[in-house]
């Protein structure tokens, strides 16, 4: 293949790959249960479920608490987040 038909030949690859992607995505997703998120209450910026998901508290103004997964919490002393891992929690009340 010419190098001109290479640098072509990237965008349609690019495409093809981002279709794929939320399909994918969302297979994953299904795999993965729920997961509680902690009490209104809880103040700690980190958060490890009883199944050992670990999560980082993120909250913007005007909008509720969210728990982002965090993929490898060895900074808090936890191993590596499982694929049963729920990505994203929301704070109840």
């Amino acid at each position: 293949m010419s190098v001109k038909k290479s640098v072509l030949a990237l965008p349609a690859l690019a495409i093809a790959l981002s279709l794929a992607t939320p399909a994918d995505a969302l297979f994953g997703q299904a795999k993965r249960k729920a997961q509680p998120a902690p009490p209104s209450s809880y103040q700690g910026q980190w958060y490890t479920t009883p199944d050992g998901c670990s999560y980082s508290r993120a909250k913007a103004p005007g909008y509720a608490t969210m728990w982002v997964l965090i993929q490898n919490p060895h900074h808090i002393g936890q191993p590596p987040a499982g694929a049963h891992c729920a990505t994203l929690l929301k704070q109840n009340g």
